[in-house]
């Protein structure tokens, strides 16, 4: 494939200011200084300008290129511009011929921080049972809600009421779904598990801020603290709690209605199992009752799975009669066994949990398709890769890790042949879609991370850029994200809270092939380009509604990118992973009187973790003892000492680390 390079023309004439039309489209949160800026746009057209706003000086110039003609997912032809040697940070549009220009953008280091900020906390936009204080919630502040959450359903197993409040609404309606659940947490906690300093914030905003545990960790233990409650004693998981029909467009506080709880299901138990058994390794150095419990109910469901190894109910869950609120289906839960099993033996490393796996794992192609909730047998891969456990076959993990590198390249393929840059089909425009650009966009970043392969990054990071504005709509598909993004998702605090803009931070669902709603039957048609199957209508729930689980890979990978740019753009910058030691900095800092102190420790060593002050002496030993390979978190509290400069050091083994730590009282 031929490359063109692009001049920077150095100019100092000015453009006359056009207006904003379609065809130019932009990653409209923004571009890296010393990264890949792309942009397309259906103009035919020679050259293109890159323009400073606020001096409407031309900073470059550079000619068009085809991206693709007649663009088999939306039926356009379609032209592209690079200006990646554009590196001043500055605000910019791009203008094609005199008439025609893009939405605004910035180039900076920080360009994606409140994509990742906005995304993570539209998890607590979704609270439920808890009010929303306004120094949290800002202008969307609003009632509890729920909070009879909720009784038996006569299909379940009981009578009378279960206290089941809290958690998270699913989507755009209140009700709320284990099997949902289970893959959106999943994510989440691998995103910190596998990249902790990249997602250690902890000044997000939400109630459970700056308690030294990052925020992430705490928006997610808000939801298993609700998953907890839908766990028979018995081991199984309920499926589902919501009411028999969709409420209508309503704040959560004004929905009254009973609300029930669906029968036990092994695709939901299965789950549960998986997220925690993963729970019960990133919450211990946080918190190690929590993290035992956490082991304790997956292995309580487990032993739910091993006493019914067929699926329950047969066939998989399906609606009762007069029931209409989300299904979920799905009449196959190898997968999800599969998953809690692999999760339980990185927890453990128990020989049943391993024989499980490996007997199973490799019926099917291995890392071929994104995850998501009616397949999770990517998520179990991937904890099988990544575990620490010593006693994990070598073989699977070699075998684990060619698949992952042969999906990744076949994504950047894809990349390669799309208008767009998307690495997904013109028949992969299913019911959230844009969650399927991203959980792709999360395989590339971890393959990238096999081979140091940075085109496997760059196509990562091209989905990102689709989602927020590089696509046939012009538009960021994330609330509250660029100059021009969905103003009407499918989401009923969105409609009634009586604000003009959404709620911030919420990923719509994005182009939907099978015109599944009114909405989209009546603007499109049987032959209409699958990609192009969108509207930004609040009628339209199949195609812009809002869901966890598509909230969760744009968290992923927009706070993974979050961190790439300070150094190098978009590039390999050396990770702090888990096979390593590491001393992290302390939090709060400066702190009055106590402070956090985490580390881990890729093997079991004996560890050595004191505190001295500014001229030497040793103030306090926080750990001296043997510990197994993990991540740990020691308080330091400094009521009786007075304010000033402190050290603290770790040793183990050979490594040897210290950092400062300010006391001010």
């Amino acid at each position: 494939m031929m490359r063109r390079w692009l001049f920077t023309i150095i100019i100092y004439c000015f453009v006359l200011i056009p207006t904003v039309k379609s065809s130019v489209m932009v990653n409209q949160a923004g571009y890296f200084p010393n990264g890949q800026k792309i942009f397309f746009t259906t103009t035919l057209a020679d050259s293109f300008r890159v323009v400073e706003k606020s001096t409407n000086a031309v900073a470059f110039s550079g000619k068009l290129t085809l991206s693709k003609a007649n663009d088999p997912s939306t039926g356009l032809t379609v032209y592209k511009g690079d200006f990646s040697s554009l590196k001043q940070p500055g605000t910019y549009y791009v203008s094609v011929s005199l008439s025609e220009q893009s939405y605004e953008f910035s180039i900076s280091d920080t360009v994606f921080h409140s994509v990742f900020h906005k995304s993570l906390k539209g998890f607590y936009f979704q609270r439920c049972g808890q009010s929303l204080n306004a120094l949290f919630a800002g202008i969307y502040a609003r009632a509890g809600c729920h909070g009879n959450d909720g009784t038996y359903h006569s299909t379940s197993d009981s009578t009378g009421f279960r206290s089941a409040s809290g958690g998270w609404h699913d989507a755009g309606d209140y009700g709320k779904y284990i099997v949902n659940a289970g893959v959106t947490v999943g994510t989440l906690l691998m995103a910190y598990e596998l990249f902790p300093t990249r997602f250690s914030y902890d000044n997000l905003g939400i109630l459970e801020s700056k308690n030294s545990v990052p925020d992430i960790l705490d928006e997610v233990r808000f939801e298993l603290n609700w998953m907890l409650k839908m766990q028979h004693s018995g081991g199984g998981v309920y499926f589902k709690l919501t009411r028999e029909q969709f409420e209508g467009f309503v704040m959560p506080s004004a929905d009254n209605a009973t609300r029930y709880l669906y029968q036990i299901s092994t695709t939901a138990t299965g789950d549960f199992a998986a997220v925690f058994a993963r729970a019960a390794r990133v919450y211990k150095p946080f918190d190690q009752k929590f993290s035992d419990s956490c082991l304790a109910v997956s292995r309580r469901a487990w032993a739910y799975l091993q006493s019914h190894p067929s699926i329950v109910p047969t066939g998989g869950f399906k609606n009762p009669s007069g029931t209409a609120t989300g299904e979920y289906g799905d009449g196959n839960d190898s997968d999800e066994r599969l998953w809690a099993a692999a999760e339980l033996f990185s927890t453990t490393g128990e020989p049943e949990f391993n024989s499980y796996y490996s007997t199973r794992y490799a019926t099917g192609a291995l890392l071929s398709q994104p995850m998501g909730w009616p397949n999770v047998r990517t998520m179990a891969h991937l904890a099988y890769l990544y575990t620490k456990q010593a006693t994990a076959s070598t073989l699977n993990k070699i075998a684990l890790r060619q698949s992952l590198l042969d999906y990744g390249t076949s994504l950047v393929n894809a990349t390669k042949s799309d208008g767009f840059s998307v690495a997904i089909s013109k028949d992969e425009y299913y019911w959230g879609s844009n969650s399927g650009v991203l959980n792709k966009a999360i395989l590339l970043i971890l393959a990238s991370r096999e081979n140091s392969d940075a085109s496997m990054l760059n196509a990562a990071l091209a989905q990102l850029n689709y989602i927020l504005g590089n696509n046939a709509h012009n538009i960021s598909f994330v609330t509250g994200i660029g100059a021009h993004h969905v103003l009407h998702p499918h989401h009923r605090p969105s409609s009634a809270d009586g604000i003009v803009a959404p709620v911030p931070g919420l990923l719509s669902g994005g182009p939907e092939q099978g015109r599944s709603d009114p909405v989209l039957q009546a603007k499109f048609s049987a032959v209409t380009p699958p990609a192009m199957i969108y509207t930004d209508e609040e009628g339209s729930y199949a195609s812009n509604e809002i869901a966890i689980n598509w909230n969760a890979p744009l968290v992923f990978v927009a706070g993974y990118f979050a961190a790439e740019g300070t150094s190098t753009g978009i590039g390999l910058r050396e990770e702090s992973q888990l096979n390593e030691f590491q001393l992290h900095q302390n939090y709060p800092n400066p702190f009055n009187p106590s402070t956090k102190i985490n580390y881990q420790l890729p093997v079991n060593n004996h560890v050595s973790l004191r505190v001295y002050d500014s001229i030497g002496r040793e103030v306090k030993t926080l750990v001296n003892e043997e510990q197994e390979a993990g991540q740990y978190s020691a308080t330091f509290n400094a009521s009786t000492l007075a304010s000033g400069l402190y050290f603290y050091n770790m040793q183990a083994g050979s490594f040897v680390e210290s950092r400062k730590m300010m006391l001010i009282k």
